[in-house]
C-alpha cells in the first residue's frame, strides 16, 4: 500500500533513472566483455545522439557480439525483478523507505525499462527493434509480453500484500 508521503520519493526520479540506466548499460557491457568485445564508451547520463534525439545512456564496443549482448538488459530486468519481488514478499523491513526504494528500483524500474524499449522497438531502431530483426519475432514478442505481464501482476501483489510485519504508519502502531 502506498501513502501520500511516499510521493515525495518522486523527487528522487533522476537518481532512479540514472541507476536504471546503469543497470541497463552495464548489462550490455558485461555480456559484450564476456563475448570478447572491448568497451569503448560507457555513458549513463542523458546525451544528444547523432540523430538529434536524447539518449538516456549508451555503451559502445569493438568486436563482434551476438544477440545476447543486445538482450542482456532484459534478462537483467527479469533477474532484478525476481530478486526484489522475493525480498519485498519475504523480508520484513523496519524502515518503509528501504522497502519503497527496493520496490521502485527492483520492480517498477524493470517494468518501465522493458515496456519503454518494447514499445520503442516498433518505431525506432533500439535494442528490441534489433532483436526483432535478429530473432524470430514471435519469440521476442512472447518474451516481452510475458515478462511485462509478470511485472505488472507482481507489482500489484506487492502493493496489495506488503509484509504484514514490515511497517505500519506511525498512527497505526
Amino acid at each position: 500500500m502506498l501513502y501520500t508521503q511516499d510521493l515525495l520519493w518522486l523527487f528522487a526520479y533522476p537518481i532512479y533513472q540514472t541507476l536504471g540506466t546503469l543497470r541497463h548499460e552495464a548489462s550490455h557491457a558485461l555480456v559484450a566483455l564476456l563475448e570478447g568485445a572491448q568497451i569503448r564508451d560507457f555513458v549513463i547520463w542523458p546525451t544528444p545522439s547523432q540523430q538529434g534525439r536524447i539518449t538516456w545512456g549508451y555503451v559502445s564496443w569493438a568486436g563482434n557480439t551476438s544477440w545476447l549482448t543486445t538482450a542482456a538488459p532484459y534478462a537483467c530486468d527479469l533477474l532484478t525483478y525476481a530478486l526484489c519481488f522475493w525480498l519485498c514478499m519475504t523480508r520484513p523491513f523496519s524502515r518503509r523507505w528501504v522497502w519503497l526504494n527496493l520496490m521502485i528500483l527492483g520492480l517498477v524500474s524493470p517494468l518501465i525499462n522493458s515496456l519503454y524499449n518494447y514499445v520503442g522497438g516498433f518505431f525506432k531502431s533500439n535494442d528490441v527493434g534489433r532483436l526483432l530483426q535478429t530473432l524470430p519475432p514471435v519469440a521476442v514478442h512472447l518474451y516481452f509480453l510475458a515478462s511485462i505481464s509478470v511485472y505488472i501482476i507482481g507489482l500489484m501483489v506487492v502493493l496489495k500484500h506488503p509484509r504484514p510485519t514490515a511497517f505500519r504508519r506511525p498512527s497505526q502502531v
